[in-house]
C-alpha cells in the first residue's frame, strides 16, 4: 500500500495535514477550509473546526475512520456486543490516494477505485459523504422489501422502524424496515469483490444516482471497515469473522414451526399440533404471539387460558415451545406486575427528555416504559425477567419483537397523563432542530425521540439502530443464564454483529406475490449480512393468503433456513392442513422432503465454522460465469451449500426458465441430467415438489424416513445420493454426534468428510472426520444413488455389508 497526494477532487470542504505516518498507520488533522457554515435543506449547519482522519491497515481490510478531534460524537461501543475482530493476516494490494489540498480519499486495487470518499460535511447533527461504486453489480445496506437483490438507484433509508409490509421503490419518501445493516457488497470490474461496512448506529439515507450513492446521516461518525478478497465468499466469510461470527441454531429449531396470532387457549395449540400429525405433516415448534400472556404484559402468562397441564401435554409430543416477548413494559399493574417492580429498582427504565421522569410510551401493555441498553444494570435485570417467564412455562426459546423499538406514540405519549414519578433533571434535553430527516418522517415517529437520553450521555438520535443488537443480546445472556447450550432467539430488528445472538424473520408482510418473490432475495441478503437463519412468514402474515399462492410459498419456505407459518388476527387460518387439498398435499411433499434434509441442510452450518454464507447466490460459487449476475438468476434461484441449487416457482403459473452453470445437474428426486451452461424449463404442479438439483461432483445424504411427527423421530438410517465429475468422483459431508434430539450433542458434533470415486467400476466410499478418523457414532446407509453411471459392485471404506445395505462403523471392509 502507498500514498499519492493531490490528485484534482470535485466539491471539498475541508484540506488535510498529516500527523503520523508508518507502514499500517496513518493520521491526518482535517479543517476546514473557507467555508465554515453550509446550508442543508432550510438549516445553517457548522462545520467541525477540526477533525482527525485515520488509516489502518488489517492485512486485507482497510479501517477508515474521521472523527472530531473532542471526541464529543458517539462511535461504537467496544465491548460486546460490539468487540470486533482483527484476524486477517492476507495483503490486500491495494494503494491509498489522498488529496490533502482539497480533501479525497481513494482506494485503488488493480487500477480501479473500488472506494473512496469525497464531498466530506461533517458537522455535529449532519454527516456526508459520496461514495462511487466499481460497478452496478452490488448488493446489500438493507433491510429493505425490495423485488430484487441488486441495489439500484434511487432514494432509501436505513431506520429500524415498525413499518409493515412496505414495498421498496426506490423513491422519497424512505421505506423503513425493522433492521439496520449498512453492509455493500461489490463485485469489481476485475471480477475481485470488496465489502464495506459503514459502522454508525444513527438513521442514514442513501442517494444513488448516476452511480454516485450520498450517504447522509445525522449523528455518530465516519468509520469505514473495508474488506477485499478474491470471491464473494471470502470476503463475506472475512466479514463475519471480523464480526465475531454467527450463532449454529438447535437442530430443533431448523424443522416446521407453525404460529398464528390468534391461539387463544393452550387448547388450540394442542388442536393445531394434532391436526399436523393426523394429516402427516411434521411440525416440532408450537408459537404463541401475544394471547398466552395476561392482558398483554411481558413476561406473564395468562393461565387461566394457558393452562400448566395443557403445557404438559404439548411437550409429552415433542413439540418445542416459544412465546413472544416485547420490549415495552407495561405499567398497568404496578402492584404485582415484576417486570414493572423490577425494572424500578433496578433503575433500567429511559427517562424522558421533557420531564425528567420516566419515559412514556405505548406498546401492546398499553402505557410502557423502555428499557434502557445501556444501563450497568441492564443484564441483570433482563436475565431475571427471562427465569421468571421460563418458572412460569418452559420454552424452548424466545421470540423478540417490537425491538427497534416500536412505540405507537410519535415520541412521548401524552404529558397530561404523566404519573407521579420520580424525577431526574440530568435527563432532560431540549429538542434538536436536526437539519435533516432521514426518509423525509420525523425521526420520533413511532419510535422514542432523537434528543432522549440513554445512560452515560448518549442520545438516542446517535444509537437508534442498535436497540435491537442490544435487546437480542441481553435476550441470549438471559437464556444462556438459564443453561442452554444452543440458543434460540429471533429478533425482528437486526445491525450487525446481530447473527453471534439471534435469527431473523423479515417482519409483517403480506399474502402476495411481490412479497413471496422477493423473500429468497431477503435470505441471500442476510446470507451477507451475518444471520444465516432467516425466513418470511409463510403464506403472508397480512391479508388472506389463496390456495395458489401459499402453495408456492411452502415450496420455497420448505428450503429457507427458517421455516414458519404465522398469520395475524384478523387473516383466515393457514395452517397447510386449513386451505383444501391442494395445499394440503403440497405441505406433505414439501415439509417431508425438508425433513428428509434436516440432518445434512443443519451440517452446513457446522462446515462453515460459525462464519461465511450457507446459502448462496449463483455467483457467490460461479465467479467467471457472467449468466449467474442476471437478475433472474439472482432473485429466484440460490445454492443450497454447494451441493444443491433450488429453482422455486416465484409467479403465478406452472412454468419457469432457470439457468443451470457449467457441469451436469441431476434432479434430487428423479436423477434426470441437465446439462449446464444453458438454460432449462421445468413444469411444477402447485402440489408438486420444489425443484431441486444436485451439482456434479457432488453427493448429499437423505433420511430414509420422513413421515415422522418431529425431528426427534428421524432415525439413523440414510440414503445417499452421489452425482460423478469428470473423475468419477464426487465429495460431500455428514455430521458425526451422539445424537439428535439434545443440544449437548449436537453442539459437540463433528464434520464428516465424505469421499465416494468408482475405480474398476466398483464404487468406494469414505467417511472420516477431519481429524481423519472414521466417525465414532453409527450412520447406516441403506441405500446407494449414483446418478450419471451404474457401477457393478459397492464397497465402504470402514462399513460392514449385509445384502447391499450399509452399515457404517469403525470396522475396515475386506475387499
Amino acid at each position: 500500500m502507498f500514498i499519492l497526494f493531490n490528485f484534482i477532487a470535485a466539491q471539498a470542504y475541508y484540506y488535510a495535514t498529516l500527523i503520523e505516518s508508518n507502514v499500517t498507520f496513518k493520521q491526518y488533522s482535517l479543517r476546514p477550509k473557507e467555508v465554515k457554515q453550509l446550508r442543508v435543506n432550510v438549516s445553517t449547519i457548522q462545520l467541525e473546526e477540526e477533525l482527525i482522519f485515520e488509516l489502518i491497515e488489517h492485512g486485507s481490510q482497510l479501517e477508515i475512520k474521521i472523527y472530531d478531534k473532542a471526541q464529543k460524537h458517539f462511535q461504537l461501543p467496544t465491548y460486546e456486543p460490539f468487540d470486533y475482530k482483527n484476524t486477517d493476516q492476507n495483503n490486500s494490494n491495494c494503494r491509498i490516494e489522498i488529496n490533502e489540498i482539497n480533501f479525497n480519499l481513494k482506494v485503488i486495487r488493480n487500477d480501479e477505485v473500488i472506494f473512496q470518499i469525497s464531498n466530506l460535511i461533517f458537522s455535529e447533527h449532519y454527516i456526508e459523504f459520496t461514495h462511487t461504486p466499481p460497478s452496478k453489480h452490488i448488493i446489500g445496506l438493507g433491510e429493505r422489501n425490495q423485488r430484487g437483490i441488486r441495489f439500484r438507484e434511487g432514494y432509501y433509508t436505513l431506520m429500524a422502524r415498525d413499518e409493515p409490509k412496505l414495498l421498496e421503490d426506490g423513491k422519497r419518501p424512505g421505506k423503513h424496515a425493522y433492521s439496520s445493516q449498512p453492509v455493500l457488497l461489490q463485485r469489481e470490474q476485475s471480477g475481485n469483490f470488496s465489502l464495506w461496512y459503514y459502522k454508525t448506529a444513527s438513521p442514514m439515507d442513501v442517494e444513488y444516482f448516476e452511480n454516485n450513492m450520498k450517504l447522509i446521516t445525522i449523528g455518530g461518525i465516519v468509520n469505514i471497515r473495508l474488506f477485499m478478497a478474491e470471491t464473494a465468499r471470502q470476503v463475506i466469510k472475512d466479514y463475519h469473522q471480523y464480526l465475531g461470527g454467527w450463532i449454529i441454531p438447535p437442530f430443533w429449531s431448523t424443522g416446521f414451526h407453525q404460529s398464528r396470532w390468534k391461539y387463544l387457549t393452550s387448547k388450540n395449540l394442542i388442536e393445531v399440533i394434532n391436526q399436523y400429525h393426523k394429516f402427516e405433516i411434521p411440525i416440532d415448534v408450537i408459537w404463541t404471539d401475544l394471547d398466552y400472556m395476561f392482558d398483554r404484559q411481558i413476561f406473564s402468562v395468562d393461565f387461566g387460558n394457558f393452562t400448566k397441564s395443557d403445557y404438559k401435554q404439548i411437550f409429552s409430543t415433542g413439540t418445542k415451545y416459544v412465546p413472544l416477548i416485547d420490549v415495552g413494559v407495561g405499567t398497568k399493574y404496578p402492584e404485582k406486575d415484576k417486570g414493572f417492580q423490577l425494572g424500578i429498582q433496578y433503575d433500567i427504565f429511559c427517562y424522558s427528555p421533557n420531564t425528567g421522569k420516566r419515559f412514556q410510551g405505548s406498546v401492546w401493555p398499553g402505557t410502557s416504559y423502555f428499557p434502557d441498553w445501556f444501563h450497568p444494570n441492564i443484564s441483570v435485570y433482563w436475565k431475571e425477567m427471562i427465569n421468571h417467564l421460563y418458572d412460569q412455562v418452559k420454552f424452548s426459546g424466545l421470540w423478540l419483537d417490537m425491538n427497534e423499538p416500536a412505540n405507537f406514540c410519535n415520541g412521548e405519549c401524552d404529558l397530561k397523563s404523566v404519573s407521579n414519578d420520580v424525577e431526574n433533571k440530568s435527563y432532560v434535553n431540549p429538542k434538536f432542530h436536526l437539519p435533516y430527516s432521514n426518509g423525509d418522517s420525523l425521526f420520533e415517529n413511532k419510535t422514542l425521540p432523537p434528543n432522549l437520553l440513554h445512560y452515560g450521555g448518549i442520545f438516542h438520535k446517535d444509537s437508534h439502530n442498535i436497540y435491537g443488537i442490544m435487546s437480542s443480546y441481553n435476550t441470549y445472556l438471559g437464556q444462556k443464564d438459564l443453561g442452554f447450550k444452543q440458543t434460540f432467539t429471533l429478533s425482528r430488528s437486526t445491525f450487525p454483529g446481530s447473527g453471534r445472538y439471534t435469527q431473523h424473520w423479515f417482519g409483517d408482510n403480506e399474502a402476495t406475490w411481490d412479497m413471496l418473490y422477493l423473500s429468497l432475495g431477503q435470505v441471500i441478503q442476510f446470507q451477507i449480512f451475518g444471520i444465516p437463519m432467516t425466513g418470511a412468514d409463510v403464506c403472508g402474515f397480512m391479508e388472506d393468503t389463496n390456495d395458489k399462492l401459499c402453495a408456492r410459498w411452502i415450496q420455497l419456505g420448505s428450503i429457507y433456513p427458517f421455516f414458519r407459518n404465522h398469520n395475524n388476527d384478523l387473516s383466515i387460518p393457514q395452517e397447510f392442513y386449513a386451505l383444501g387439498d391442494e395445499v394440503l398435499k403440497c405441505a406433505q411433499n414439501n415439509v417431508q422432503l425438508r425433513y428428509s434434509l434436516l440432518k445434512w441442510m443443519y451440517m452446513l452450518y457446522y462446515r462453515e465454522e460459525k462464519s461465511g454464507a450457507i446459502y448462496n447466490s449463483l455467483f457467490f460459487l460461479f465467479n467467471d460465469d457472467q449468466n449467474t449476475l442476471l437478475d433472474e438468476v439472482m432473485d429466484t434461484q440460490v445454492m443450497i451449500g454447494y451441493e444443491l441449487m433450488a429453482t422455486p416457482i416465484l409467479n403465478e403459473g406452472f412454468i419457469r426458465h432457470a439457468y443451470f452453470p457449467h457441469g451436469n445437474w441431476y434432479d434430487l428426486l428423479t436423477g434426470q441430467k441437465l446439462e449446464g451452461g444453458t438454460n432449462h424449463s421445468m413444469y411444477v404442479a402447485y402440489n408438486g415438489y420444489v425443484p431441486i438439483y444436485l451439482r456434479s461432483g457432488y453427493l448429499v445424504i437423505r433420511q430414509i424416513n420422513s413421515k415422522v411427527q418431529n425431528s426427534q423421530q428421524l432415525n439413523l438410517r440414510y440414503k445417499l445420493i452421489a452425482a460423478l465429475n469428470e473423475e468419477n468422483e464426487s465429495n460431500g459431508n455428514f455430521l458425526d454426534t451422539k445424537g439428535w434430539d439434545l443440544d449437548s450433542d449436537t453442539e459437540l458434533a463433528k464434520l464428516i468428510d465424505i469421499n465416494l470415486k468408482i475405480e474398476n467400476n466398483v464404487v468406494k466410499i469414505q467417511m472420516l472426520t477431519q481429524d481423519g478418523y472414521p466417525p465414532i457414532h453409527d450412520i447406516i446407509i441403506d441405500e446407494v444413488h449414483i446418478y450419471g453411471k451404474q457401477p457393478s459392485e459397492i464397497q465402504c471404506s470402514s462399513c460392514t455389508t449385509s445384502n447391499g445395505n450399509y452399515l457404517h462403523n469403525t470396522q475396515d471392509l475386506e475387499e
